[in-house]
């Protein structure tokens, strides 16, 4: 059973080096597989308990040249809240409270508001406390700084406005290759 696994995995190995070697040979840009973020997530609401006061977070994302892919897990979300949506989505910005509209908004690609030009999440706690949601999106985000967050709301995402209520809980994010050519200085 051993030999068998060992030979599956490293034909699946071979498989995706192969793929990799074709699509630099050819000129496609071959999917980048950034580290996973994990952190604990930033109490936004603080002197109020919330549902994800003491969780933690951890983002996969995968960047292609037509787009991005983002996996967000959320862990240690306290079980009475089971079975709650919520709206989590990228902002711009470092991870801040909402306090008269100082905090910076969603990351938009350019166009109206919807999940096409927005990275919108929606989490669902089960019983044992975590959510996960997976999303993909035909754009790669770039910020002028690479500083963003996924910020996670008290409700789930309106289509039509993307409101999803205020600010509950937030992962700050830094992803300098999202900062454009033009932006960097030397």
């Amino acid at each position: 059973m051993r030999r068998i696994t060992k030979a599956a995995l490293g034909g699946l190995a071979t498989s995706a080096l192969i793929m990799a070697a074709t699509q630099a040979a050819s000129g496609e840009s071959p999917i980048i597989t950034y580290p996973p973020y994990s952190a604990p997530l930033v109490d936004l609401q603080t002197g109020v308990d919330g549902p994800f006061d003491g969780a933690t977070a951890t983002l996969l994302i995968n960047q292609a040249p037509d787009g991005t892919n983002f996996k967000l897990t959320i862990n240690g979300i306290d079980p009475s809240f089971a079975d709650v949506e919520y709206g989590a989505h990228l902002h711009v910005g470092p991870c801040v409270e909402d306090k008269g509209g100082d905090a910076l908004g969603h990351y938009n690609d350019g166009g109206g508001i919807s999940d096409d030009t927005e990275v919108w999440f929606e989490l669902v706690p089960n019983d044992f406390g975590t959510a996960t949601d997976s999303t993909s999106v035909p754009f790669i985000p770039v910020d002028p700084d690479g500083i963003m967050s996924i910020v996670i709301h008290q409700e789930s995402t309106d289509k039509k406005s993307g409101f999803a209520g205020p600010r509950q809980a937030c992962l700050p994010l830094y992803v300098p290759q999202w900062i454009p050519e033009s932006a960097v200085t030397e």
